[in-house]
């Protein structure tokens, strides 16, 4: 073999010397792909579950998550929900492209079924169908405990987060509520006020302890509840209008369900003509401009999202900014 035949022959060796190592170099590195199957278990009050990491289609029971969705901005991954009942908050999801699934409390499974979603979110007011749309996708719950209501508010915008892996921008918004919470918190302590929640529902009215679902605004707002002895119901205690002169708080906080579901009520049956007589006008709520009128949709149907937060938190500095 002559000089220059050895020396490409030589060349020919090295290359294919490299080549071979840089295949097993290949071939033993670690695998560095994003799973596209990736999945993270999420615990709830009805079990846990196996959820797709950042899923293409969810249906949404709970407006309180798809209101934590939309400020997450993860909400494009929605494809069906309840229309009837949506706040005004949320109205943009009525647009047709969303699918109409029943109502709050009866879904409609063969529409959801349709859908073909990769996840449904629900809350309390759908637990008894569950077990149904489980069989159709994983399920997952984000209801809330009244008696530890905001840190059961925390965890549902933490599940919800880790879904979709936007952890960062959940802790910064929920930061920002909790400073605005004791901020709040300070001055309603300082002022010492009692208060009192009150619900008209078509011309019958009940109120709510420090136990019940508008809790918040006695155990993180920090207004006293000027009656210790109210029974918790989901509903509330049914109450007369004697009941509400005797109390005589210096806040009342008023919550028409009427309008918070979207029933058609008669002007007559509205909170604000049901409130309008001498029992209520001769309560020092009603002299000193206190009777505090809560946004119903987000305090009944849509409480506990990341927005509608800064809006309950808005609702109750009203009664300290008068």
């Amino acid at each position: 073999m002559n000089k220059k035949a050895a020396i490409i022959a030589g060349v020919a060796i090295v290359g294919l010397v490299g080549a071979f190592a840089l295949g097993q170099n290949k071939k033993d590195a670690p695998e560095t792909a994003v799973d596209a199957d990736a999945t993270v278990k999420i615990a709830h009050s009805l079990g846990e579950t196996e959820v797709e990491l950042n899923p293409k289609k969810v249906v949404v029971f709970d407006y309180a998550a798809l209101d934590t969705m939309d400020v997450l901005g993860v909400s494009d991954s929605l494809v069906g929900l309840p229309k009837s009942s949506i706040p005004k908050s949320l109205e943009k999801f009525k647009d047709e492209k969303y699918a109409d699934l029943g109502g709050l409390k009866e879904p409609d499974l063969e529409g959801i079924k349709s859908a073909d979603p990769d996840l449904i979110i629900i809350n309390g007011r759908q637990a008894d169908f569950y077990d149904q749309l489980s069989e159709i996708a994983p399920t997952i719950s984000t209801d809330k405990d009244d008696k530890n209501y905001l840190a059961s508010v925390k965890e549902n915008i933490n599940k919800i987060a880790k879904v979709f892996e936007a952890e960062e921008k959940a802790n910064e918004e929920f930061t920002k509520i909790e400073k605005k919470i004791a901020d709040l918190n300070k001055v309603v302590t300082e002022k010492d006020l009692n208060s009192l929640t009150l619900m008209v529902n078509e011309g019958k009215l009940s109120v709510f302890g420090e136990e019940s679902r508008f809790s918040i605004l006695n155990k993180d707002f920090g207004f006293k509840n000027v009656d210790q002895d109210i029974k918790e119901s989901s509903h509330g205690q049914n109450i007369t209008f004697e009941y509400l002169a005797k109390q005589n708080p210096e806040i009342m906080f008023v919550i028409d369900r009427g309008t918070a579901t979207g029933s058609d009520v008669e002007e007559s049956l509205t909170a604000k003509s049901v409130l309008n007589n001498d029992v209520i006008k001769s309560m020092d709520a009603f002299k000193n401009n206190n009777i505090v009128y809560l946004d119903g949709p987000t305090w009944y149907v849509n409480d506990g999202g990341l927005s509608s937060l800064n809006t309950m938190i808005d609702d109750a500095t009203k009664a300290v900014n008068k």
